[in-house]
Parts: C-alpha cells; sequence; structure tokens
C-alpha cells in the first residue's frame, strides 16, 4: 500500500482525514507547516508516493510544497484541498490543477478516499508543477 504525505494546518480536518486514508490501509505521515513537510519527506522520501495537502498553511503553501518534492522526486503524485483560495493560489506557481488533483473542503470521506484513488491511479502522475515557462519573443 501506499504512503501519503498529509500536510494541513487544521488539526481536526488532518485527523479525519489520516484516520480515513489508514483505515483504508494506507501509510500517513502528516506534517502541519512548510518546514515540517519539508523534514517529513526527508525522513520518508522513499516511501511516500503521494503529497495531499491543504493549499494554504503556515510557512508556504501547497504549491510551493509540491514544487519543493517534485525536484526532489519527479514521480510523486500530488491532491491539493482546500476551503479557502482553493487551487486558483496554484496559477501564480505556473501550474493549473485540474479538477482531479484537487478537492474543495468540505468534502465527504468517500470523496477523499475516491480521489485519493483516482490520482494514485492515473496515468498522469500530478498537476503540471514548477514556475512558469519563459515566453520566447519570436517577433523581430
Amino acid at each position: 500500500m501506499h504512503t501519503i504525505l498529509l500536510v494541513d494546518d487544521e488539526e481536526l480536518d488532518r485527523e479525519e482525514m489520516r484516520r480515513l486514508l489508514e483505515g483504508e490501509g494506507y501509510t500517513v505521515v502528516e506534517a502541519d507547516t512548510y518546514q515540517a513537510a519539508m523534514t517529513a519527506f526527508d525522513a520518508n522520501r522513499y516511501a511516500i508516493g503521494l503529497l495531499v495537502s491543504d493549499v494554504s498553511i503556515p510557512g508556504g503553501n501547497g504549491c510551493e510544497i509540491a514544487i519543493a518534492l517534485r525536484e526532489q522526486k519527479p514521480d510523486l503524485r500530488v491532491l491539493f484541498v482546500s476551503g479557502h483560495v482553493g487551487a486558483e493560489i496554484c496559477k501564480y506557481y505556473g501550474f493549473e490543477v485540474s479538477d482531479e488533483h484537487f478537492l474543495r473542503k468540505p468534502f465527504a470521506p468517500a470523496e477523499l478516499l475516491a480521489r485519493v484513488t483516482q490520482v494514485l491511479n492515473s496515468e498522469e502522475t500530478s498537476p503540471q508543477l514548477g514556475p512558469p515557462k519563459p515566453k520566447t519573443n519570436t517577433a523581430r
């Protein structure tokens, strides 16, 4: 079964998601801040196959976490969850997040489990991550 890095600063949300995921047989590593996510990833880098992250967290945001972790593990799959700004903030980091890779809070337990399964089984590893590609000036 897969190991999931779960990043959310809302303790009750994180705890509920952890229980759901562990109940389905996933191993869950938790973090509540940007720095805690980096530390948790470093300690479990080879096991973690999926990042489930709130977009808005202390010390950074889920988009920044995804970019940093994908630099170290390009095949890392990503699912964003958010009840606030949603995936819109990710546009500022140069990538679009499809509905497959985003789940709006609040969500039903079955929605989270279905989305995790969908992302893990998808041929697309994650949303296109990284800074925007520079535009080249073709006019002369």
